[in-house]
C-alpha cells in the first residue's frame, strides 16, 4: 500500500476507534491524530473537519470489513458458487459492520446540518448497496440462463430483498447485548441467505452448501 494510502487508512481506523469509545461529540482531533501516530496538521491535510473525517471513516468501514471473494465477480464461474461466495463475503464482514452501526448513526446526526456532507454520505452508501444489488442481479441472471435458478425468478425483486434482509439483520444485531441471538450473527446470515438461495434453485440443481471446491 502506498505511504499516502497507508497513512490515510491509519487515520480512518483511529477515527473509528476514538469515536466509538468517546462518541462523536466528545472525540477530539488531537486524540485521533495521536492514536493514528500523525500530527494534527497532517490530519487536517487529509480531512478539512471532524465531520468530513467521520463520514470518510463510516464509508471506509463498509469497504474495509466486507472482503468480497474473487469468484463473486467472475462471470465464467458457476452462478451457484458465485452466490455462495457472496453469502460468505457478507457473513464474513457482518460482525465488524454491526459493531460500527453506532458510528453510522452518529455520522447521520453529524451531517444533518450540512447539505453537502449529507449528500456525500447518502450517495456513497447508495452506491455501495447498488453495487451489491447489481452483483446479485448479474449472478441471478447467469443462474437462470444456466438452468440452475428458477426461470420465473424476479431478478430485481429478489436482489433488493436479499440486501434488505442483510441490512435488517445488521440493524437488529445492534440491539444485542450479552448472549447473542443466533439469528443475528454470521451464522444467522448464512442460514437466512442460504435459505433464500435454496428457494431459487431448480430441483436437483444443488443446495446452499455448494462450494467452489465441489465444482466438477
Amino acid at each position: 500500500m502506498p505511504k499516502f494510502e497507508s497513512k490515510r487508512a491509519r487515520i480512518l481506523s483511529a477515527a473509528r476507534d476514538v469515536c466509538m469509545r468517546r462518541g462523536y461529540e466528545a472525540a477530539r482531533m488531537e486524540e485521533i491524530a495521536r492514536t493514528a501516530g500523525v500530527s494534527k496538521g497532517t490530519l487536517y491535510n487529509f480531512f478539512a473537519s471532524k465531520e468530513a473525517l467521520l463520514v470518510a471513516a463510516v464509508l471506509a468501514a463498509h469497504h474495509d470489513f466486507v472482503e468480497v471473494l474473487p469468484v463473486v465477480n467472475d462471470p465464467s464461474a458457476d452462478p451457484r458458487h458465485r452466490l455462495h461466495a457472496l453469502i460468505e463475503s457478507l457473513a464474513g464482514g457482518f460482525d465488524s459492520i454491526a459493531q460500527h452501526l453506532l458510528l453510522t448513526h452518529q455520522a447521520w446526526s453529524a451531517v444533518l446540518g450540512s447539505e453537502t456532507a449529507r449528500h456525500e454520505l447518502l450517495e456513497s452508501l447508495r452506491l455501495i448497496y447498488s453495487g451489491y444489488i447489481e452483483t446479485l442481479e448479474s449472478i441471478l441472471r447467469s443462474g437462470i440462463e444456466a438452468g440452475f435458478f428458477r426461470p420465473e425468478t424476479e431478478v430485481d425483486t429478489v436482489a433488493t430483498n436479499w440486501i434488505a434482509v442483510y441490512d435488517g439483520l445488521l440493524y437488529r444485531a445492534g440491539f444485542e447485548e450479552g448472549e447473542r441471538n443466533p439469528a443475528y450473527t454470521p451464522g444467522g446470515v448464512r442460514r437466512s441467505l442460504g435459505w433464500r438461495m435454496d428457494q431459487l434453485l431448480v430441483a436437483g440443481a444443488g443446495a446452499k452448501s455448494v462450494t467452489p471446491e465441489e465444482k466438477e
